[in-house]
C-alpha cells in the first residue's frame, strides 16, 4: 500500500531549525515515504504546524498528527494547541474539540487555541462560555486570553459581557496591559459603546499604533476621526495604512478625502492596492466620481477588488449604466467577475431606492451561472420589499434553503423584515424563530414587523424578551416599542423607555424623540406631548409633522395649524397632518386654504391629501361638492375615498350619493366587511330591506366576515388584550364575566 504521508529527512529537519520559508512544504510532495520507525523532536513539529497553519495544509497537518500521536507526543500541550488551531482553521471544528477535551489537564495556551478556534468558526458565545467555565475550573487566563475572548465578545455585540471582561481583566491584573486595551477599545466600539472606548483609551499607560487605529476606526464619524489622527501625530507617531483605511472609511466630506490623498503620495502609500481602493471608495462616498475614475484609472496595482470597488462607486451615485458598462469592461480585462462584484451593484441600488435596477442586476447574476451568496441575498431582499413582490421574496427563500444559506444571519434578519413589509407576519415570526444566535438587529426587526402590522402586544412582548436575553436595545427598537405602547396606551412602558432613552442619550435622537412625542399623545398626554418636543434639540420635519399629528388627535385644531405655519418647508406629511387637524375641527376653509397651498411649496397632491379634504367637506354636509373633487383626482380613485363619501352619506342621510359610491365600492371587489356593513345599514335605515338581504347574500359569496372587536387594557405593566365574544380565549375570562354579570345585577337595582 502506498504510504499517504511523504518522507520527512533527516535534512529538511536541519532545515527547520534555520527559520526555513514557507515554500519548502512543497518540496515534500518530492521525499521518499516516511519511515515508521523515524522519531522527531517536538520543536521539529512545531515548525510544521506552523507552517501548515500558514498554509492551510489540512491534509499535511492530519498526517504530523498521526506520527505525533505515534511518537508518544499526545501529551504535548504545545503541539496539541496547535493542531487545535490547525483543525479549527481549516474548518474542521470537531476534531480541535475532540483533542481540547481528551487532554489530560487544560492549561492556558490550549484555552486559548479553543477560544480561537470557536470563534474563527463564528461561535462564539460557546468560546465566551469555555472561557468562564475554565476559569471557574482554576485556569487562569493571560493577556492573550482577555484579548481572544474580548474579540469574540465583539462580534456578538454584548455590552454587559464586555464590561464584564473587563472587570476580570483589571482583577487578574491586565487592566494596563497594552493587548488587553486595544481589545477592550474595539469591543467597546462594536458593542456600541464609544463612551467606554474613549475611556479606556485615554486611561491605556502607553498606546502603539494599534492603539489608536482602534480608537480612529471606533469612532466611524470624520470629524472625530481627523481630530485622533492630528493628536497621533503630536504623540510621535504616524499613521500607517490600517490608519488611512480607517478614517477613508470614515470621510464624507472631499477636503479631508483629499488631504488623506495626499499624505498616501508623500508617504508613498499610493502603489498599496488596498489603499487605493480606499481612496476610490471615499471619493464615490463623497459624489466625487471623476476623483474616483482618475484615482482608478491611475492605479497600476488594480485587482477585482479595485474594479469592484469603482463599480461601487458609479452604483452608490446612481450612475446605472456606468456601472454595467464597467462591469462589461472588468470581464474584457480578464477578471473573473464574481459574486461580489454583483452584490456591491444590488445593495447600492437597493440602498438608494432602485429596487427595479437592483432586481435587474440579480437576474443578471443568476444567468450568468453564478449562485449567490449570503450578500447577494441579503442585498436583494430589501430590494423586493421596495417593489412588493411576495413572490421573488419567497423564492428567494427556497433558494437559501436549498443552498443551506438560510442559516445565516443577516439572510434571517433581511427575510424578517421583507415578509413583514408584505403583511405576512407568520412567515416573518418562523424566520425569527429558527434564528439561533440573535443579535439586536434580528430583534428589532421582528419587533418592527409586529409594529407595523399593528400587533402591538406581540411587539412589547418580543421586546420584554429581547431585554431578558440580555440584548441592547438600539434607537431603531426603541422607536418601534414606542409605536406599540401608542397603539395600546400603554403609559407606564412608554415612560420606562423614556427614561432609558434619557440614560443612554437616546432622547436627542430624531426618531426617538418624535416617537415619545407620539406615545405621550396617544396615550392622552398632550402636555407632555408638547414637553417633549420642546426638548428636542434638532427639531426636524418629522418632529414638527408628529407634534401636529398630535394636537390633530387631541382635537386643538388652532394649536396644529399654528405649528403648521412655522414650518419653511412642509412636505406631503406635514400637509396630511394639518388637513387632518382641520377635519377634526370642522375647520373647513382654513382646510381649502390649506390644500390649495400644496402647489406653492412643490408638493403634489397625493390620495391622502385628497381623502382628507374630502373627508372635511363631507363633514359639514358639503357632499356634492366633496364628490366633485373626486372627478379632479389626477389618478383612479381608492376604495378608501369612496369609504369616507360613504360614511358622510349615512351620517347626512344622503341616500343617493351612497348608494352611488357603494356601487363604486361594490365594483372594486373589495372584501372589507366595513363597507358592506355601512352600506347594508343605510339601506335597512331607509327601509330597502330586500336590498339588505342581497347585500348579505353578496357577503356570503365573497366570504367577507365582520371584523371581531377587541380592546386593550394595561395592568401591573402588562397589556392584556381582550376579544369580543371571545371569553374562551382569556385564561381568566370566565371569572371575569361572572363579575360583568354581578355587576350588571347590581346596576339593574340601582335603576329600579
Amino acid at each position: 500500500m502506498k504510504p499517504f504521508f511523504p518522507s520527512l529527512t533527516t535534512t529538511l529537519f536541519k532545515s527547520l531549525s534555520s527559520s526555513p520559508p514557507k515554500p519548502y512544504l512543497r518540496t515534500i510532495s518530492s521525499l521518499a515515504p516516511l519511515s515508521h520507525t523515524s522519531r522527531f523532536a517536538p520543536q521539529q513539529y512545531l515548525h510544521l504546524l506552523d507552517s501548515c497553519i500558514d498554509t492551510e495544509h489540512l491534509i499535511l497537518g492530519s498526517q504530523i498528527h498521526t506520527r505525533i500521536l505515534i511518537s508518544g507526543l499526545r501529551d504535548d500541550s504545545f503541539l496539541s494547541a496547535k493542531l487545535i488551531a490547525l483543525y479549527s482553521l481549516c474548518g474542521d471544528l470537531k476534531t480541535s474539540v475532540s483533542i481540547f477535551d481528551e487532554f489530560p489537564s487544560c492549561n492556558v495556551f490550549l484555552l486559548n487555541a479553543m477560544i480561537r478556534g470557536y470563534s474563527s468558526n463564528g461561535l462564539y458565545h460557546e468560546a465566551v462560555d469555555l472561557f468562564h467555565r475554565k476559569r471557574k475550573q482554576g485556569i487562569k487566563p493571560d493577556s492573550y486570553t482577555f484579548s481572544c475572548v474580548l474579540k469574540a465578545c465583539a462580534s456578538i455585540s454584548d455590552l454587559s459581557q464586555a464590561k464584564e471582561l473587563h472587570e476580570l481583566a483589571v482583577e487578574c491584573g491586565f487592566g494596563s496591559d497594552l493587548f488587553v486595551c486595544n481589545a477592550l477599545i474595539c469591543a467597546y466600539a462594536k458593542c456600541g459603546s464609544l463612551e467606554d472606548s474613549s475611556k479606556v483609551f485615554d486611561e491605556m499607560p502607553q498606546r502603539d499604533v494599534v492603539s489608536w487605529n482602534s480608537i480612529i476606526s471606533a469612532y466611524g464619524f470624520e470629524l472625530e476621526a481627523v481630530q485622533k489622527v492630528k493628536m497621533m501625530f503630536r504623540s510621535g507617531l504616524k499613521p500607517d495604512q490600517v490608519t488611512i483605511i480607517s478614517i477613508l472609511s470614515s470621510c464624507s466630506t472631499t477636503i479631508v478625502v483629499r488631504e488623506v490623498h495626499g499624505y498616501v503620495l508623500r508617504m508613498g502609500f499610493e502603489n498599496t492596492s488596498v489603499v487605493q481602493n480606499g481612496l476610490i471608495s471615499a471619493y464615490g462616498t463623497c459624489s466625487r466620481v471623476i476623483e474616483a475614475r482618475r484615482t482608478f484609472d491611475s492605479s497600476s496595482l488594480k485587482d477585482r477588488v479595485t474594479w469592484n470597488a469603482m463599480i461601487s462607486v458609479y452604483a452608490q451615485n446612481l450612475l446605472f449604466e456606468e456601472s454595467m458598462q464597467l462591469l462589461r469592461d472588468m470581464k474584457l480585462h480578464g477578471f473573473d467577475v464574481d459574486v461580489v462584484t454583483y452584490s456591491g451593484i444590488i445593495s447600492s441600488f437597493s440602498q438608494n431606492d432602485l429596487s427595479d435596477k437592483a432586481i435587474t442586476v440579480f437576474a443578471e447574476l443568476l444567468s450568468t451561472g453564478l449562485k449567490p451568496d449570503v450578500v447577494a441575498i441579503a442585498s436583494v431582499l430589501p430590494a423586493i420589499s421596495g417593489l412588493s413582490c411576495l413572490n421573488y421574496c419567497k423564492e428567494i427563500h427556497a433558494h437559501s434553503l436549498r443552498h443551506k444559506l438560510e442559516p445565516d444571519r443577516r439572510v434571517q434578519n433581511a427575510l424578517v423584515s421583507v415578509y413583514s413589509k408584505h403583511g405576512e407576519i407568520q412567515c416573518a415570526e418562523q424566520v425569527f424563530k429558527a434564528t439561533g444566535d440573535r443579535d439586536v438587529i434580528s430583534w428589532s426587526s421582528m419587533v418592527v414587523g409586529y409594529a407595523q402590522n399593528q400587533y402591538f402586544v406581540e411587539a412589547l412582548n418580543t421586546f420584554r424578551e429581547m431585554v431578558r436575553a440580555k440584548t441592547e436595545p438600539n434607537s431603531i427598537t426603541i422607536t418601534s416599542v414606542l409605536s406599540a405602547c401608542a397603539g395600546v396606551s400603554g403609559l407606564r412602558l412608554g415612560k420606562e423607555l423614556h427614561l432609558w432613552a434619557i440614560k443612554n442619550i437616546f432622547e436627542d435622537h430624531s426618531f426617538v424623540g418624535a416617537a415619545l412625542i407620539d406615545m405621550y399623545a396617544k396615550c392622552g398626554r398632550i402636555v407632555e406631548s408638547r414637553r417633549m418636543f420642546d426638548l428636542v434639540k434638532d427639531k426636524n420635519v418629522v418632529a414638527y409633522n408628529v407634534m401636529i399629528g398630535a394636537y390633530a388627535f387631541h382635537g386643538q385644531g388652532e394649536n396644529a395649524l399654528e405649528m403648521f405655519r412655522t414650518l419653511e418647508e412642509p412636505d406631503h406629511v406635514s400637509f396630511i397632518a394639518a388637513l387632518s387637524a382641520c377635519s377634526h375641527g370642522g375647520l373647513v376653509n382654513e382646510g381649502m386654504e390649506i390644500f390649495n397651498s400644496l402647489k406653492n411649496f412643490t408638493v403634489s397632491p397625493r390620495e391622502g391629501h385628497y381623502a382628507l379634504i374630502m373627508d372635511l367637506l363631507a363633514r359639514a354636509g358639503r357632499l356634492e361638492e366633496a364628490l366633485d373633487l373626486i372627478g379632479t383626482m389626477p389618478t383612479k380613485p381608492s376604495v378608501e375615498i369612496w369609504g369616507v363619501l360613504l360614511g358622510a352619506s349615512k351620517v347626512h342621510n344622503n341616500l343617493d350619493i351612497g348608494v352611488y359610491t357603494g356601487a363604486q365600492i361594490l365594483e372594486s371587489k373589495s372584501v372589507s366587511s366595513g363597507y358592506y356593513v355601512l352600506l347594508s345599514n343605510m339601506l335597512a335605515e331607509c327601509g330597502r330591506w330586500q336590498d339588505v338581504e342581497v347585500m348579505r347574500e353578496m357577503m356570503k359569496e365573497k366570504g367577507v366576515k365582520k371584523c371581531v372587536g377587541f380592546s386593550w387594557i394595561e395592568l401591573d405593566g402588562v397589556v392584556h388584550s381582550f376579544v369580543a365574544k371571545g371569553g374562551a380565549q382569556y385564561p381568566e375570562g370566565d371569572g371575569l364575566f361572572f363579575v360583568l354579570s354581578i355587576l350588571n345585577e347590581h346596576m339593574k337595582e340601582m335603576r329600579s
